[in-house]
């Protein structure tokens, strides 16, 4: 099973597109399109799994009716069993909003629209001037110091990071599948360049 992990398409699929081919399914972290700015008619190329990110949490109903008409589309946290079935990993998505209720369970891989706070979460400021260090969820970050999990994937701050410690590998991922593009398979990730 080869995964492609991706985050914050914001409606700009071409990569996808391009990329699908070389995976099984895709899991992505969230921003799937702007607010409003969605088609009325969409199929994914693959099994596209998505937690929510702000741009659907703040998009409200019409983006989460729309996004359940799209062929292939599914949220992550109603597909647990079949994505269990199908990769062998325990998961855990955390939604943009819910970052202050989170279960303590291990898991095998977290996925996260948020980066967790010291871990990987470099940001821009707003002028995108200068890096920020430190702008992940500290509500995220305490799950991650009570429970690690082996594999930790998040997007949101559009910049790819990585970050390894004893327990966890950490990946905030940038947006629309841009470079590196990473597929996790047989549980190995694998880094590409398209």
């Amino acid at each position: 099973m080869k995964i492609l992990l991706s985050a914050d398409f914001h409606g700009d699929f071409t990569r996808l597109f391009q990329i699908a081919k070389n995976a099984d399914i895709c899991l992505c972290t969230g921003d799937i399109f702007d607010y409003h700015q969605y088609p009325k008619n969409f199929s994914f190329p693959i099994p596209f799994y998505s937690i929510r990110g702000n741009k659907e949490i703040w998009g409200a109903n019409n983006l989460e009716s729309r996004l359940h008409s799209y062929n292939n589309f599914h949220w992550l946290q109603e597909s647990y069993d079949e994505l269990i079935e199908l990769t062998g990993m325990s998961l855990l998505g955390i939604n943009h909003n819910e970052t202050n209720k989170l279960p303590s369970k291990e898991y095998d891989m977290v996925i996260s629209h948020q980066p967790a706070y010291g871990f990987a979460d470099q940001c821009s400021d707003s002028f995108h001037i200068k890096m920020i260090k430190n702008c992940g969820s500290k509500n995220i970050r305490r799950l991650i110091d009570e429970n690690p999990p082996k594999l930790f994937i998040a997007g949101h701050v559009h910049y790819f990071q990585h970050q390894i410690t004893d327990t966890t590998i950490f990946y905030t991922l940038g947006p629309a599948l841009t470079n590196p593009v990473l597929i996790l398979d047989k549980n190995k990730i694998k880094l590409f360049n398209y």
